[in-house]
């Protein structure tokens, strides 16, 4: 039955994981060798919309899973859900499935630079932009984010000119930003685009987090910089993140640059990369059609989770700073004034059994002492997690 409001009740429930093969939870126990509460890898610990367990269900009966075609009714429910939720309007033509968006992210850098050029990037930043670029023999151009004394970050516009001027024709864009939770406003977006277009930058945004705004504020999409066919502007985004369903591996490319779109599809074909699978396509399917009174729901609880996080935070561990947070379910937490490395801090909070992501993941200078903390889970499971991380600042250094 279908529940017919998502309220904190619904969200508090706590779901058993363990035995299901999952990265979060079988796959840290089986690195340490015992059960570690995980706060690390984006996925949420929430049971997703029913009507998508449903639709599972429904075909799952038919006994029948052969060779699937990309789901055109997939492909609708997505249109009409960014329509509805973010006021971008594309064509079926204008988006690619694929399987993730770390796939589309390897598929531009290989189809839109050459061996050796550069691709810039904002650190800290989700570690797979970093990965894309290196893995295809591609140089890294840094332009880190600024930060203030709060843990507010922004963009670097005289240094990512530089980048540009110098020749840098690709940028990946993390909107909204992982892990520092920047959700990038319409004035910061067109001044970037601005210099996009005046050094003729190729831009891809990673949209993943899209539906993740917690606190105020509305998404603005790279989609909405340049309606034009013409626009050098590729978007990557999934329901996976929205509605909790990475296992199953589907995400869209966007474009509505002809050209560009063929380019990364031609790249994908040589590799053999294909979209999805039959599941996939019933389950987004069914979350993009039915999934807003969930995602509403969500989206109210994932506030209050941030405000308790935060509020606990300053109770035991206050030299702690939280960087404010508009977008996502990641905290970015800098813990420097403690002393302690990432690498220290990472050991002692093993010993706690709390697993945190690792700043360096995030960029290797500018997340040193850092850690990231994803309260996508029950408010309880976050006030046990900052208890150890409160009990593994405190550790003797010495303790094993």
């Amino acid at each position: 039955m279908i529940p017919l409001h998502y309220d904190s009740q619904f969200f508090d429930e706590p779901i058993d994981r363990y035995g299901t093969d999952c990265d979060k939870w079988d796959g840290i126990m089986a690195q340490e060798g015992h059960a570690v509460l995980p706060m690390w890898v984006a996925d949420m610990d929430f049971r997703c919309p029913p009507e998508v367990t449903q639709a599972l269900v429904k075909r799952a009966t038919h006994p029948v899973y052969g060779y699937t075609e990309p789901s055109a009714q997939a492909a609708d429910a997505m249109i009409a859900f960014l329509a509805r939720r973010h006021h971008v309007m594309i064509s079926r033509e204008q988006q690619i499935m694929l399987p993730c968006v770390v796939t589309g992210i390897k598929a531009a850098v290989r189809a839109l630079s050459k061996p050796g050029e550069g691709v810039l990037i904002q650190s800290p930043v989700y570690g797979p932009f970093e990965q894309s670029i290196l893995t295809n023999q591609r140089k890294v151009v840094d332009v880190p984010l600024l930060r203030d004394t709060q843990g507010y970050y922004t963009m670097d516009y005289a240094g990512m000119e530089d980048a540009f001027r110098d020749g840098v024709k690709l940028m990946l864009l993390c909107n909204p930003h992982n892990p520092v939770g920047r959700l990038w406003r319409g004035e910061e977006l067109t001044r970037l685009y601005t210099l996009l277009e005046q050094y003729g930058v190729t831009l891809i945004s990673d949209e993943i987090h899209m539906d993740f705004v917690l606190n105020g504020g509305t998404f603005v999409s790279a989609l909405s910089l340049d309606e034009r066919e013409q626009a050098k502007i590729v978007v990557l985004t999934s329901a996976s993140k929205t509605f909790n369903l990475a296992g199953l591996r589907q995400a869209t490319l966007i474009s509505r640059n002809r050209e560009l779109r063929h380019a990364m599809l031609h790249d994908m074909r040589q590799a053999g990369v294909e979209a999805g699978n039959l599941f996939s396509f019933v389950a987004t399917e069914a979350a993009f059609r039915y999934g807003d009174a969930w995602l509403d729901g969500l989206i109210a609880y994932l506030a209050e989770g941030e405000r308790r996080l935060r509020n606990e935070l300053a109770k035991r561990v206050p030299k702690a700073v939280m960087s404010p947070l508009e977008a996502t379910y990641l905290a970015w937490i800098d813990l420097r004034a403690y002393g302690l490395r990432t690498d220290e801090l990472m050991r002692r909070c093993y010993a706690q059994d709390v697993a945190f992501s690792p700043g360096v993941y995030f960029g290797k200078q500018t997340g040193e002492g850092f850690l990231r903390i994803n309260f996508s889970c029950p408010h309880s499971q976050t006030m046990e997690a900052v208890m150890r991380l409160e009990k593994a600042i405190q550790a003797n250094t010495t303790e094993k």
